[in-house]
């Protein structure tokens, strides 16, 4: 009913007028998650124009975050421009088990899911319009079984159109941050991405300007090739936090290309990240406190190796979140050849390995066991670093 309407009867049954009692909420709206997924934050990255290097400033906050010891994912949003599978160096087709699609992972273990790793070639371009563009992003959210991740960084198109629209009422979206770059007219599509968050309701924790100067390599100077920063007055005007400025600078394009962003070693986004740990914080679970059985992938000696070469895998079992009794089996070839099996009927609930292929983590996945790779060193350290993360 709206009281705004003089001629309002107070009987919305009998009434047609599309009044804000009409209007479904924004939690109305929301799209659950796939029941095999606990995705604890959900952070868009937009901006209103294309070429400021969004999916860059996605991909390395990301990497940050991954650094802090965080649990990371991205989804990549963008679908006729997908580049994050390229950042992170992803290749390949993704595939579906009864619990949903599977995410690729990086070689850190951030999860990906692109429209790159659906298609047969990458160069394939989408020829879809934009509803149905918009409804494939939603399926990226229902229908991929992400597991359990603590930030999600969803890199979305630029401007304003159906895609973003469809992440800000689909997804719980904790907040945005806009990236922008140093030319004149960035101020006015600024206002446009500001207005429309603010509109919807979702929150914005910031704004960075990526292209921001080059520093010489004789005299260390900073020039500011795309003209003079107007950061200032926009973040102002806007009431806007400033959470980095972003040097044009090669080693980006390099490691991108090559499919290493997770090796450069910048600090431009350290704070930033520091930031967000305390807008968005991670709270403090039992979810330790429900593992029972840690399996590490070991060599002879008790050092973490990859899944494919292991010829140990070592046992840790918990209650309440300590270990309580170690045990160290050496496999049998019969069992090398399905080591997958031997660990889902030992009910592991973690793996812990150096390295495993896509087609063995998917399986595992698939049996609820969490993945744990990219790990070094003793066994029993590499357990005791992921029950203290």
């Amino acid at each position: 009913m709206s009281q705004e309407n003089e001629q309002c009867t107070g009987s919305c049954s009998t009434c047609s007028a599309n009044c804000a009692s009409r209007q479904p909420s924004r939690e109305e709206l929301l799209e659950p998650v796939n029941k095999h997924s606990k995705v604890k934050r959900v952070i868009g990255v937009v901006s209103g124009k294309g070429g400021v290097g969004k999916s860059f400033i996605t991909s390395y906050l990301c990497v940050n975050m991954q650094r802090k010891g965080y649990r990371t994912a991205i989804m990549d949003a963008d679908i006729t421009g997908p580049s994050i599978p390229k950042s992170f160096g992803v290749s390949g087709k993704t595939y579906s088990t009864e619990q949903g699609m599977i995410p690729a992972q990086s070689n850190m273990g951030t999860k990906i899911m692109s429209i790159n790793l659906l298609v047969d070639k990458e160069d394939t371009p989408v020829l879809w319009r934009g509803p149905v563009i918009a409804g494939a992003v939603k399926q990226f959210w229902t229908e991929v079984c992400w597991g359990d991740v603590d930030y999600m960084f969803v890199d979305m198109p630029p401007g304003t159109g159906d895609v973003p629209m469809t992440v800000f009422q689909s997804i719980p979206l904790d907040g945005i941050i806009i990236v922008t770059s140093p030319q004149e007219l960035v101020s006015m599509i600024v206002k446009k991405a500001v207005n429309m968050a603010r509109t919807m309701d979702i929150p914005i924790l910031g704004i960075v300007e990526n292209y921001s100067y080059i520093t010489c390599e004789c005299c260390g100077k900073k020039m500011s090739v795309f003209g003079e920063s107007h950061l200032e007055e926009i973040a102002k005007e806007n009431d806007l936090k400033i959470l980095a400025k972003l040097p044009l600078d090669p080693k980006v394009a390099k490691q991108v290309d090559e499919g290493k962003i997770e090796n450069l070693q910048e600090d431009w986004l350290v704070e930033m990240a520091e930031y967000l740990e305390k807008v968005c914080p991670i709270e403090e679970t039992d979810e330790k406190n429900e593992i029972r059985l840690i399996g590490v992938a070991a060599d002879e000696n008790g050092q973490v190796a990859s899944f494919a070469k292991c010829t140990h895998l070592a046992w840790y079992h918990l209650e309440d979140g300590q270990v309580v009794s170690e045990e160290t089996y050496k496999l049998e070839a019969e069992q090398k050849e399905n080591t997958v099996s031997f660990i889902v009927d030992k009910k592991a609930d973690v793996l812990i390995c150096q390295g495993i292929g896509f087609g063995a983590m998917q399986d595992l996945m698939g049996k609820k066991v969490m993945v744990v790779p990219g790990q070094n060193g003793m066994a029993k350290d590499a357990v005791k670093e992921f029950l203290e993360k």
